[in-house]
């Protein structure tokens, strides 16, 4: 079984600083998930180029397919060590996932990773291995279904310290909240970042007296989703874009009035339209048999991309038109395939004084999938 990686970030900056010391970066190939996180040295301005820097460094050569031990010894070779402190500049935590459920860690100077499994909560196991003169954990294990990885910066395990707990949250009361969380039915990764998060901020009462990371993994089939989006631009491609999208696993949607009657036709299926605005400014929403959802065209699609701004409004959003429904599927998906018409509307391009009107269809489609390649989607546009 192949399975996508559901990663979340949550971050908490040290109390009067601007700039988070700790950084992220996700980096996604067709078969690779890697996740690099990293806490400089302090906080403020250096310490935020410091994880940058460690973390770019890092995803730059993971992406190329460079060995994970060759990946560290740049790393540690790279990093200069402070001379009072004698310890790294910055930490490094990486995690390698495969789409088989196969995944690497590799630890230097930062919180030993948590595996939760049905229910359980332990440390990845790791071994101590020396590379380019410092020790580095380093584990492998083989995921299943809905195991949940955690990673977090020092300022969770200190959460608290000298304050609220006087030793501060530490490994095992993470572990333990953690555990509570888990009694939840199959909580995603944005759900169980935000927990952990919201409980650091808590024992911090509001004044975080450190940077805090927390980053959540979830495995889980990939969820797929199919959008047509404007007829083919060769008429004689109607039918086999149109099987195409209905061949698709997973959800499908169609954008567009002229591409649904298109579906409509070839598949002998009736077209309805619901004429009710849920939204003034979004035309309604349509019913065709084997398709999740049918929506006009470039206006809503302009409006999803609107809508996708606020991900947490969104996601908790109530309302019915048709570009937050569209929204919402995609934020849903993990893996997206957007079949792209290029077909001209000449009333729409004479009505806009544009000499083609798939300009300006594809620059808000190429903004879409931007916009959720940046949510950790996986977006393929093909053009007909």
């Amino acid at each position: 079984m192949l399975f996508h990686a559901d990663v979340a970030v949550r971050q908490l900056n040290k109390h009067g600083e601007e700039l988070c010391g700790d950084h992220v970066n996700i980096t996604r190939t067709a078969d690779d998930t890697f996740i690099v996180l990293s806490d400089g040295l302090g906080s403020g301005v250096k310490a935020n180029i410091l994880a940058i820097l460690t973390t770019k460094i890092a995803s730059s050569m993971c992406r190329k397919g460079i060995a994970m031990e060759d990946v560290v010894a740049t790393i540690t070779e790279t990093l200069p060590v402070c001379r009072q402190r004698k310890i790294a500049y910055s930490t490094l935590h990486l995690i390698h996932l495969q789409a088989d459920g196969q995944a690497k860690i590799v630890e230097f100077d930062c919180p030993q990773t948590f595996l939760c499994r049905d229910g359980v909560v332990i440390p990845v196991p790791t071994e101590e291995k020396e590379i380019a003169g410092r020790l580095v954990r380093e584990g492998s294990l083989r995921l299943v279904e809905n195991d949940l990885l955690v990673a977090v910066s020092d300022g969770v395990i200190h959460a608290g310290i000298g304050g609220l707990l006087n030793l501060g949250w530490g490994w095992e009361g993470i572990a333990e909240q953690l555990r509570q969380i888990m009694l939840q039915p199959a909580p995603c990764a944005r759900e169980v970042s935000q927990s952990l998060i919201s409980c650091c901020e808590g024992y911090y009462t509001g004044k975080p007296g450190d940077d805090s990371t927390v980053v959540a993994v979830r495995l889980h089939p990939p969820r797929c989703l199919t959008l047509m989006a404007g007829p083919p631009q060769d008429r004689r491609a109607d039918s086999r874009v149109v099987w195409r999208l209905l061949s698709q696993t997973g959800k499908k949607a169609i954008a567009g009035g002229t591409t649904a009657r298109i579906v409509s036709r070839i598949t002998g299926r009736e077209l309805r339209v619901l004429g009710v605005y849920e939204d003034p400014q979004i035309p309604p929403t349509g019913k065709l048999d084997g398709v999740d959802l049918v929506t006009e065209g470039l206006l809503t699609l302009n409006a999803v991309g609107e809508r996708l701004l606020s991900e947490e409004g969104l996601r908790a959003s109530r309302k019915r038109d048709g570009a937050t429904l569209l929204a919402q599927e995609l934020l849903q998906a993990d893996r997206i395939t957007i079949l792209a018409g290029k077909a001209l509307n000449e009333a729409h391009a004479q009505a806009l004084h544009l000499p083609f009107q798939v300009h300006l269809k594809s620059q808000v489609l190429q903004r879409l999938a931007g916009q959720l390649e940046a949510l950790g989607k996986t977006v393929v546009l093909e053009w007909f």
